[in-house]
């Protein structure tokens, strides 16, 4: 491989890693894991009829036990509720409750302000060309990256 390339592919791991990195930490004093926000974040804001537990998986791109378990948590924290689906007995949809979508609302505007201090270095045109380069290299690439791919929030 080119060292460019190579070059390259550490300085993108290491914006990833570093912006993990304050991800989990903005995320501590919430009590939450990152997997437990983005399945929280995917019932809260899901469109149409609540999604069920294997629409979560799909949409996370998890195996449906991951989400059985990450689920589970959210349920005994209140977060979120199951109610059995009228259509379909052995399925379950699910909610977010009252607490959990303010909860998920508190977490996206704390995200949303990291955002904005972590990339504030760049302005509005180098922000708006590294965001379709990087969207070019996620679609020239399916698989690799969409799972973490968080759905943008809908007010």
């Amino acid at each position: 491989m080119n060292s460019d390339r190579m070059e390259l592919a550490d300085l993108v791991h290491s914006v990833s890693r570093g912006l993990r990195r304050s991800w989990m930490a903005d995320l501590a004093p919430f009590g939450i894991s990152p997997h437990q926000w983005r399945a929280l974040h995917v019932i809260a804001t899901h469109d149409g009829d609540p999604p069920r537990q294997r629409d979560v998986a799909a949409m996370l791109r998890i195996a449906p036990r991951s989400a059985a378990e990450v689920i589970a948590q959210l349920e005994s924290e209140g977060l979120i509720v199951r109610a059995e689906d009228p259509m379909d007995g052995r399925a379950m949809l699910l909610a977010a409750t009252a607490e959990g979508r303010e909860l998920e609302r508190r977490i996206w505007a704390v995200r949303a302000q990291r955002g904005e201090e972590y990339f504030s270095t760049l302005d509005a045109e180098d922000r708006e060309q590294l965001k379709r380069l990087l969207d070019s290299l996620l679609e020239a690439h399916p698989g690799t990256g969409e799972a973490w791919r968080i759905p943008p929030r809908r007010p």
